[in-house]
């Protein structure tokens, strides 16, 4: 029988802290041994040059900005492996219990690969692009086994009433996934000593 890639109890338990504070981290929800194919698999493609730039805006304002933001990704398609379509389906599993759970009517789910090199981060920003409020949740899975606490690297979550305000600050290590309410909570990459891998996304309300 093939290993279920979620852990449901797990993932029930922080959809229930998701509820009371919009925002969660669980390191039970996936799998050591799938979390370490996900990160081979970054790093293969990373080696590879397969991963591209990221850009910030949407649009026509799309731009790269690499002193705002430094990470280069891909995304993720059924199409592109075994293991990516798999990772697909699991969060489409997670996405169909928060629409049990939340009743959110959230109909798909984007994602991708994020390769930080060292001394790159991605400054204070929300998710949600002016004018359009689709993604409703976002997660990101962080892939660092040898993370350590000074290597920085942290997702810094700030207040939604005051901006300047840190409410907490999440380590990128190995099987982390926090989820958060995508229109809510702003937050920043800090910048790290030692490549920074995840992969992140959001659980959408629109069809593609």
């Amino acid at each position: 029988m093939e290993q279920k890639q979620i852990n449901l109890s797990a993932l029930g338990q922080t959809l229930e802290a998701l509820a009371e504070k919009n925002w969660a981290v669980s390191d039970e929800i996936f799998p050591a041994e799938f979390c370490r194919e996900l990160a081979q698999e970054c790093q293969k493609l990373a080696s590879e040059g397969i991963l591209k730039k990221a850009s910030i805006g949407h649009g026509s304002s799309k731009a790269i900005a690499a002193d705002i933001r430094g990470d280069f990704t891909l995304w993720l398609d059924e199409a592109n492996s075994p293991l990516q379509k798999k990772f697909l389906e699991a969060l489409n599993e997670i996405r169909q219990e928060m629409n049990r759970f939340f009743f959110l009517g959230l109909q798909r789910v984007e994602s991708h690969f994020a390769f930080y090199p060292p001394g790159t981060g991605y400054d204070k920003h929300i998710d949600n692009h002016k004018g359009l409020n689709h993604r409703k949740i976002t997660f990101v899975l962080y892939l660092n086994e040898a993370w350590q606490k000074g290597h920085g690297g942290e997702l810094s979550i700030y207040n939604p009433e005051n901006a300047d305000e840190l409410l907490a600050q999440v380590q990128p290590v190995f099987g982390n996934l926090i989820l958060f309410r995508s229109d809510l909570f702003p937050h920043q990459v800090e910048k790290s000593v030692a490549p920074r891998l995840s992969v992140t996304g959001w659980f959408r309300d629109d069809a593609l």
